[in-house]
């Protein structure tokens, strides 16, 4: 599992007693197949992290075999998730996001969480005209074939799922 550890005394809203293991190396199934391990990684919620994580990610999506359209959509519903922790789950103080993403057969999912403040119920579905935001959820929604937002005032999580085509096609 690629995996970040953050720094000795760092207050990540977790037990301390999670498994903090280090990366390790894609295993070998039978017929020489590389099986990707799931991806990680827990980071300060600051936009220059948040890109951190979106190269991350990018680097892991491409020891798989999808195409360059399903490679963009992730990137792109991934990184309006965590631009998202990184604008509104922790007004006035600092918090971390975490980003995991497996492949299972055909599908990906990737998961953003933050132990934030939570997305207020009365946030619009759809984008404002005369807003600078509100279009990141939406763009989700459109970009992957499934996604779903748990949120409370204990934090969110958004889930995000594809079947790329070329994965089925891999399959």
């Amino acid at each position: 599992m690629y995996r970040h550890t953050p720094h000795t005394g760092v207050d990540t809203g977790e037990s301390a007693d999670a498994d903090q293991t280090g990366t390790t190396a894609p295993a070998r199934g039978g017929a020489e197949a590389v099986v990707v391990p799931p991806f990680e990684e827990l980071a300060p919620a600051l936009p220059n992290e948040m890109a951190d994580l979106r190269r991350k990610l990018t680097r892991w999506l491409g020891e798989l075999p999808l195409d360059a359209e399903s490679t963009h959509d992730i990137i792109l519903a991934t990184y309006e998730a965590l631009a998202n922790v990184a604008a509104h789950a922790y007004p006035g103080g600092h918090g971390w996001a975490r980003l995991q993403a497996t492949r299972t057969g055909d599908t990906v999912t990737v998961t953003v969480t933050d132990t934030g403040c939570g997305i207020p119920a009365t946030r619009p579905r759809t984008a404002g005209l005369r807003t600078s935001g509100g279009r990141g959820l939406v763009l989700i929604d459109k970009v992957t074939d499934q996604s779903d937002i748990d949120t409370g005032d204990t934090g969110t999580t958004v889930r995000m799922t594809w079947r790329p085509v070329s994965l089925r096609d891999a399959s």
